[in-house]
Parts: structure tokens; C-alpha cells; sequence
């Protein structure tokens, strides 16, 4: 049996020297590099270069974030919050939109941690064998409840009692006692969510087959308003067990104001092909518009709102037959990823005005802040000074 607990491909490594003598021209690759300003956008010569930048001018090559800019910028816009764990913490996540009524996955049971009412606490090998094998309870979807990336996400399709041989959705299998190892050794804490499958939309099952293909919208509380910024489709491939895009799935664009999808990219690199169909199933993925996407964009216009001390956030959604379902969301929507499908700058256009403003808002704010709280200091020492 195989061990499906897989790890996230390593990034390249090939040091800057090598990936510029690689290049037909090196010296101007490196000026174009130089007056991109890769330092204040924390952008890496690896990912200029995988961005195709040194062929663009230097003003629109100044718009795009690395992954480490990326991160810097969210965390600047978010900064103000000591609340993010709202989102990081699947549980609580879940718990809180199943609260306000908003349409969340099924939650069959969570190992180590106590769930909600209901939903049992799983700490067992035996427990465990217990809820694959109630009827109906296959297939289930594992995931940690705090993580990104869909790291040690498991789809699970098939149990077998007598053997302990647990069957998974891209083809593999497992042992049940490694399973429980492997939970008992990272989740116990921590935890590890069990929900049911999601009942896909079938107009996106006939595209992208019966792997969940999730919406990402990144909303950014601006002046006092709710803005859509972007919209992204992952376009997961047959055989597997999540949409992540490292996992070699596709993705698209979203026009948010539609819900139509643009062409797919087949990898994160700029040179990689664009196709119109999907590469398994031969169903046309340009020019469809997404279904429900009305209500789509409504549902997370009302999700960022009931979670407004958070002013940047990335939204991922499921699209079944009877609407939008939140999967998870996170404070650093990776606006670094999306430049790549978009093929625009994350602070180009409107877009990057919003995120700039917004940044400097959040900035000028902790400024007010630290200052209220030194004139604190200061009255204080005067007071004590006077008493003297």
C-alpha cells in the first residue's frame, strides 16, 4: 500500500548567476531586472523570469508581486487584525459560517479536537473505522484544520473492515493504522477535519470530472466598501484528489462581474500553453460563465462583511447544483499566483490603486495607533513626575 500523505514539489533551486547565463542576453535580462525595483515588490529573479518580465516594459514590470511581495502586502492590509486565526482555523471557519447560516460542507467528524454537537471526536483507529463504515458515509474528504496548499488532503472513496485497507479517489490506497499514525502524530492537536464530498455542479463535473473545481474570489474591504478584486477558476485534472494548482491542474480567470471563464493555463509559468478545452475530458472551458455566479459574488460580499476586521481575504468556493458552498479561505489570497492566469500585475490597473490605498490605510492606522500609545506613555511619566 502507498503512503498518499505527499509532499508539495520542491521549487527550483538554481541560483540566480546560473538562471541569467541561462538567458539569451544575461546583461539585459539583469538591467531589466534591476529597474523592475525587485526589492520593494519582494520579487525573485527566478519568478521575473518565470513571469516572462524581461521582455515587458520596466512600468508594467513594476506591478507584479513575487510570492514573498505578495505576502508582504496582505499581511500590511491585515496587519491591524489579531483576528486572521477566524480564517486559519478550519474549524472555527466552519463554525462560524454554519452559524450565520451560509452553506458549508458536511462536517462527519473531526479527529483530536471537539467539533460542533453532533459531529463526533474521532481519536481512534476504531473510531475511525466506525464513520467509514456507517452507511452512506463514503466517500469523505480529509483535510487539517489548520493548513494551506491542501497539504495532507485525502479523498476517500473506499473502506474495507477486514483487511484495514482504505481506498482513495486518485487511484492509491493506505493502511488504516498508517492513517491513524499519521494523524495521531501531526493532528491530535491541532486537528483533522472528515467532511462529505461535495455534490459538485454537473454542468462542472461534464468539464473537469468528479474532482471539485473551486472558485477563488479575493474581496478587499476599501473605503468603507466591499470590492471584488479578482476571480480565478481551478480546473482540477482527472485523477485528482484536490484542485491545488501545484497538483498539475489548470486555471482560469473569472470575469467577476459575469462569471465568465477566460482561457486556462496549463502551468505557473509564462510560457506555458493556454488551451480552450480541458485536457482529459475535451469540454470547452473558454467562454463558459460559471453557473449560480450572481448569487456567488452575493454570498461573498456577505461573508466579508460578517468578517470585516479582516480587510483582505481569499475566498474558496465549491459551485453545487443549488449554489456556492465555502470551503476555506485565507488572508493571503496569493496574489502573486493569480498574475499568471489574469496575465496582469497585481498592482496594475484599479486593482492595485485599491490594494495600494489600502495598504496605506491599515499602515497610517497602526501609525495613529503607536503614536496614542506613546502620548499614553508620556501623560503617564508626566503624571508620576508631578505626584513627585
Amino acid at each position: 500500500m502507498t503512503n498518499s500523505f505527499d509532499p508539495v514539489p520542491a521549487a527550483t533551486s538554481a541560483r540566480p548567476i546560473q538562471l541569467l547565463r541561462d538567458t539569451e542576453h544575461p546583461f539585459r535580462t539583469l538591467t531589466a531586472y534591476l529597474r523592475a525595483k525587485p526589492r520593494a515588490q519582494g520579487l525573485l529573479l527566478s519568478e521575473f523570469l518565470s513571469l516572462g518580465l524581461e521582455s515587458r516594459p520596466t512600468e508594467e514590470a513594476q506591478t507584479y508581486l513575487g510570492a514573498y511581495g505578495a505576502a508582504k502586502l496582505a499581511l500590511a492590509i491585515n496587519k491591524l487584525s489579531n483576528r486572521r486565526g477566524l480564517v486559519a482555523d478550519k474549524l472555527l471557519f466552519d463554525a462560524m459560517l454554519r452559524g450565520a447560516g451560509l452553506p458549508v460542507p458536511d462536517l462527519r467528524g473531526v479527529w483530536g479536537r471537539t467539533g460542533p454537537l453532533q459531529v463526533p471526536r474521532i481519536t481512534s483507529a476504531s473510531g475511525l473505522a466506525t464513520l467509514m463504515s456507517q452507511p452512506g458515509a463514503l466517500p469523505l474528504f480529509g483535510k487539517p484544520a489548520m493548513g494551506e496548499r491542501s497539504m495532507d488532503s485525502l479523498g476517500i472513496n473506499r473502506f474495507d473492515p477486514t483487511t484495514g485497507a482504505v481506498g482513495l479517489t486518485d487511484g492509491q490506497s493506505m493502511a488504516l493504522d498508517d492513517l491513524v499514525d499519521h494523524l495521531r502524530g501531526h493532528y491530535s492537536s491541532k486537528g483533522y477535519l472528515f467532511q462529505g464530498f461535495i455534490d459538485q455542479h454537473p454542468a462542472l463535473t461534464r468539464i473537469v470530472g468528479p474532482t471539485v473545481g473551486t472558485v477563488r474570489l479575493v474581496t478587499l474591504i476599501e473605503g468603507g466598501e466591499i470590492h471584488v478584486l479578482r476571480a480565478i477558476w481551478k480546473i482540477p485534472r482527472l485523477g485528482t484528489m484536490a484542485d491545488n494548482l501545484w497538483r498539475g491542474n489548470l486555471c482560469a480567470a473569472v470575469d467577476p462581474a459575469t462569471g465568465q471563464v477566460g482561457q486556462a493555463l496549463t502551468a505557473l509559468r509564462n510560457d506555458a500553453p493556454w488551451t480552450d478545452i480541458h485536457p482529459d475530458t475535451g469540454q470547452r472551458i473558454e467562454g463558459i460563465a460559471l453557473p449560480h455566479w450572481p448569487r456567488v459574488v452575493r454570498l461573498v460580499r456577505r461573508s466579508a462583511g460578517l468578517l470585516h476586521v479582516i480587510p483582505l481575504i481569499g475566498w474558496d468556493l465549491a459551485i453545487g447544483p443549488d449554489g456556492p458552498i465555502f470551503v476555506e479561505a485565507n488572508t493571503s489570497p496569493s496574489l502573486d499566483t493569480w498574475q499568471y492566469p489574469t496575465r496582469q500585475g497585481a498592482l496594475a490597473g484599479e486593482v492595485g490603486e485599491r490594494l495600494r490605498r489600502a495598504s496605506g490605510e491599515t499602515l497610517a492606522g497602526e501609525e495613529i495607533k503607536k503614536q496614542a500609545r506613546s502620548d499614553r506613555r508620556r501623560s503617564l511619566v508626566r503624571h508620576r513626575l508631578g505626584r513627585n
